[in-house]
């Protein structure tokens, strides 16, 4: 049982791990470059933006109005299509204080990221060492817990103030921007699934005391 209960974890902290890293990458990537945007020099003649945001739109009418035409690689064949997400460069206006802000929630983001997955690590040693309904225990569930949520949240903040710095300089016609792809709804559901296994845990725990103390 200890060995499937192992697995099970082991499979947990890839998932987390792996979606962290992936939430990471995007979120580095953004950082960098708005640390690039806001540190370095830039003459007045330079024209090619060293800054950009990923922007996801909604066409409103699918018609010939707010429709591109591409070619098929494969059979040459012109098609119809409405582009939904695009990488647009940002105004040269934003400067230090974008970089300063973007560098506090990445440090914020970073801080959640280590201590939900090095609380988790602390809970499968204390169940290995079959300590499960102990308090440790529980406090470890929920800093698992409310730590993703706080990791989907800054991520979502992220998105959403990296789509409207790209909405500030750019507008397409018959499209609207939408700010719902920006929301970083895994990892909070995977937070509040562990804060809800540490309230089962608590419940637990107070009825094996109560228990105790009947007999």
């Amino acid at each position: 049982m200890k060995k499937r209960l192992n697995l099970f974890c082991t499979l947990i902290f890839v998932v987390i791990a792996c979606h962290l890293a992936s939430m990471s990458n995007t979120f580095l990537t953004g950082f960098s470059a708005g640390m690039k945007h806001g540190m370095e020099e830039r003459s007045v003649t330079e024209t090619t933006p060293s800054n950009f945001s990923h922007i996801t739109l909604l066409p409103a009418e699918m018609d010939e109005a707010t429709a591109v035409t591409i070619t098929d690689k494969a059979t040459f064949r012109q098609l119809t299509a409405w582009p939904t997400q695009l990488i647009v460069p940002l105004d040269d206006s934003l400067g230090l204080g974008t970089a300063v802000f973007r560098l506090l929630y990445t440090l914020l983001y970073g801080a959640a990221a280590v201590a939900a997955l090095a609380a988790f690590i602390l809970f499968v040693r204390n169940v290995n060492r079959n300590a499960i309904f102990t308090r440790r225990n529980i406090t470890l569930l929920r800093v698992v817990g409310w730590c993703l949520v706080a990791t989907g949240a800054i991520a979502t903040a992220d998105g959403c103030y990296d789509t409207y710095l790209a909405q500030q300089s750019f507008s397409l016609t018959g499209y609207v921007v939408d700010y719902g792809s920006a929301a970083y709804i895994t990892s909070v559901i995977f937070g509040l699934f562990a804060v809800v296994v540490a309230e089962a845990f608590a419940i637990g725990l107070r009825m094996k005391e109560e228990q105790e103390l009947t007999i």
